[in-house]
């Protein structure tokens, strides 16, 4: 066997030397040769790549434990953006979420039914802001009225279900009614029963006229009267008086001109008869 191996080297170097094409032996021994030392170099080269992601890693994982306990990732700001109705603070509060909580405690989820549970929302999205700001962006459902009963405003949708409630008119873009003699509120996202019904569905007739007409903007109030006549106030101060909602139909023209034309601070009284009635307020 030595031998043989001898003579084996001895050959390749007379080859060499004569400067000769390797034999298919020859190249065989060459390639495996070369695909152990590639072998080799791989297995380096991953072992040490592996050593650099697990040392960044642990870097990263040390910089976060230690700004965790210097309470760098603490919320110190809760943003709300997109709310007319309800103010800022309500909404932090059905939240849940509170100042100098870790933002990584904090359950996005839970946050956003908590809201929803107590707020007609159209949107709601809840972001965490590294590091340590959270953001709740908000489209709250659009309002056709806000009623005024025992010191509080309800804000009702076109279908009467209840939006949200608050101790002042937030929103001013939309007529606020008065004249109710009783306001049943179960809750938000339930309907609102206006006493008396018969006429506050008088008033929201009118009032989904005055939207689909873009109308509704320019009305200021609205009101139920004790002689069962109502009001329509506009923002200009001019005060129509209607019997009901055939009326309120039979002069719609004549209210749109009027709309049109800004007229301000008269009394038009539109319910004494075929023609208007008309005297500075």
């Amino acid at each position: 066997m030595k031998r043989s191996k001898k003579k084996n080297s001895s050959e390749k170097k007379i080859r060499k030397l004569q400067n000769l094409e390797p034999t298919k032996q020859e190249l065989r021994e060459q390639r495996r040769r070369q695909r152990k030392a590639n072998k080799r170099k791989r297995i380096m080269k991953g072992l040490v790549t592996m050593l650099i992601i697990l040392g960044i890693i642990g870097a990263i994982g040390f910089g976060v434990y230690q700004a965790v306990n210097l309470g760098i990732f603490n919320v110190t700001e809760i943003e709300v953006v997109g709310n007319e109705i309800v103010d800022a603070q309500t909404v932090v509060e059905a939240s849940g979420i509170n100042v100098g909580e870790s933002i990584f405690l904090i359950d996005v989820n839970q946050a956003n039914y908590n809201i929803n549970a107590l707020m007609n929302l159209d949107e709601l999205e809840i972001s965490k802001i590294m590091p340590n700001k959270i953001l709740i962006r908000m489209v709250e459902s659009v309002p056709i009225c806000a009623v005024n009963y025992d010191n509080k405003v309800y804000y009702l949708s076109e279908d009467k279900t209840l939006i949200e409630d608050g101790e002042y008119l937030r929103k001013t873009d939309i007529p606020l009614i008065f004249g109710s003699d009783e306001v049943t509120i179960t809750e938000i996202g339930k309907e609102v029963v206006v006493e008396p019904y018969w006429r506050f569905d008088t008033i929201m007739n009118i009032l989904r006229d005055l939207k689909k007409d873009s109308n509704l903007e320019k009305i200021s109030e609205v009101r139920m009267t004790e002689v069962n006549t109502y009001e329509i106030v506009t923002k200009n101060g001019t005060v129509f008086i209607l019997w009901d909602y055939n009326n309120y139909i039979d002069n719609k023209a004549y209210i749109q001109n009027n709309l049109d034309k800004n007229t301000s601070n008269m009394i038009i009284n539109l319910a004494v008869g075929t023609k208007p009635v008309i005297k500075p307020r």
